[in-house]
């Protein structure tokens, strides 16, 4: 457009292109997270996708598969207060305990085809009673877990991201700017070698 910019101190290729706010919106929509601990893409898991995936390869062992999900130990309770809540609603087996968080036994289950709706219904409850986390040991006990979750969190490093809006992309918004600068590009401060010359 043929318009008149206005230049201020946060102008800047992007603003007076007007292109800034498209890229915003393409970050914002299409862009793909993935976790600054441990590089994995972090994505929404849903019962059928983690069945999906677990019904993926081609399994030649007949062990069955775990499936566990995460309860944490309140500080006003104990966990044999816990432990009692959860025998009433049917879960009796502690696979293993962390600290304060137990992990408890949904289901033991071969991660065959034919049992894809029992799979998907277990994923579901454990990811309801787990408050959207759930892990699947796929060969029993000795393998090493599978972590899902069904919010933007990483299970792996156990860190949760904020969902992705376009002011997060934005240098004019404090959502977005740099924690240094705060958008402007340069900071203020003390220069000790100016200061202290010798």
């Amino acid at each position: 457009d043929q318009t008149n910019p206005v230049r201020t101190s946060r102008s800047t290729v992007g603003t007076m292109t007007e292109l800034a706010d498209h890229l915003k919106l393409l970050f914002a929509r299409v862009a793909e997270l993935h976790c600054r601990g441990c590089g994995r893409k972090v994505r929404r898991d849903t019962a059928q996708s983690v069945c999906e995936r677990l019904l993926d390869g081609d399994r030649t062992d007949d062990a069955p598969g775990l499936i566990t999900f995460p309860v944490t130990v309140p500080d006003n309770f104990s966990e044999a207060e816990v432990l009692a809540l959860l025998e009433r609603q049917g879960y009796t087996r502690v696979h293993a305990k962390r600290g304060a968080t137990l992990e408890i036994v949904q289901d033991r289950v071969r991660l065959a085809t034919e049992n894809r709706s029992r799979i998907t219904e277990d994923l579901e409850a454990a990811f309801h009673i787990g408050s959207g986390r759930a892990s699947v040991y796929p060969a029993g006990d000795n393998a090493s877990p599978l972590r899902f979750s069904t919010d933007l969190h990483c299970p792996d490093c156990d860190i949760h991201y904020r969902e992705p809006v376009p002011s997060m992309f934005s240098f004019n918004s404090p959502l977005g700017a740099c924690e240094a600068c705060r958008g402007f590009g340069r900071t203020m401060g003390i220069d000790y070698g100016l200061v202290v010359p010798d």
